[in-house]
């Protein structure tokens, strides 16, 4: 098994994101993307429906474990800052959301939520105890990609105030990872069921961070973005590998199987592989 998870360290350390010491003014004299001001408002979404996903949680047998109790409360917490500070570096940048996005999403979002908690509810009911295993699983593969993401996001990024954003927020990501998979690991050691249903229910219905908030192309988008391509597929093996490492889930390959399936239906328009050429202003940066 891993190593065991610091929880009393992890709630110590908890804090806002630290933005302190960033140059905003740089972000407008620096390039975004138009690719980035397509993504960010993804990430701006995904960020902030982590609530959602704690209600499910609420409803399930996970909340009965203490230790993923306390966790949750400082886990939304910061990931609602992460939200904020992607969409700070929008307006700085001068590429602020439009203020009419947020109906385009609310219905399908709104219907997602009540399948969600009534579908957790009523698995959480039949499998037990065990269920929890599922969405500590779950929940570590998102993180894994999230995180993964992020560094992609900040390989590929000209503007040295978004990564530098980037790379401040990953550091929460992994903490955040850390738990989830410590916690899915320890449950899944402990019970076959555990291991049979997680292995299961993530086969058959996992898809990456915003499937069923946003439109399936910008899903698609968003991860042949950041893992597409020879370095993407670097990133892909590594998500794959690692979850393929938890009791039970050998094979795993939701991650590959979902780019794969992205590039089939990939249009012209998006762009993946290496990182954009910096000018030599922004590599003394």
């Amino acid at each position: 098994m891993s190593e065991i998870f610091d929880l009393k360290g992890f709630i110590e350390k908890s804090k806002p994101l630290d933005l302190s010491g960033i140059d905003w003014s740089l972000a407008r004299q620096q390039p975004v993307s138009a690719a980035e001001r397509r993504i960010l408002p993804y990430f701006i979404d995904v960020e902030s429906y982590t609530i959602a996903y704690l209600r499910a949680l609420l409803n399930t047998s996970a909340i009965e474990d203490v230790e993923i109790a306390d966790f949750l409360s400082i886990w939304a917490y910061e990931e609602s800052y992460h939200g904020r500070a992607i969409e700070r570096f929008l307006d700085e940048a001068g590429a602020g959301l439009d203020p009419n996005r947020a109906r385009s999403v609310q219905r399908p979002r709104r219907r997602l939520e009540a399948l969600q908690d009534g579908a957790a509810s009523a698995v959480s009911r039949l499998v037990g105890p065990d269920f929890v295993a599922v969405h500590m699983t779950w929940g570590a593969i998102q993180e894994l990609t999230t995180l993964n993401g992020y560094r992609r996001l900040a390989e590929q990024t000209q503007n040295e105030v978004f990564a530098e954003i980037v790379r401040r927020i990953m550091r929460d990501e992994s903490r955040h990872f850390a738990f989830y998979y410590h916690k899915a690991e320890e449950r899944l050691a402990r019970s076959a069921k555990a291991r049979a249903v997680t292995k299961f229910l993530v086969n058959h219905f996992w898809k990456p961070v915003g499937a069923g908030i946003m439109p399936d192309a910008e899903v698609d988008f968003v991860s042949l973005y950041m893992f597409g391509g020879e370095r993407g597929a670097v990133e892909v093996a590594h998500i794959d590998r690692t979850i393929s490492r938890l009791p039970g889930m050998a094979g795993f390959d939701g991650m590959s199987r979902f780019v794969a399936d992205a590039e089939k239906r990939r249009g012209p328009e998006v762009q993946h592989g290496t990182r954009p050429r910096r000018s030599p202003a922004l590599q003394a940066g």
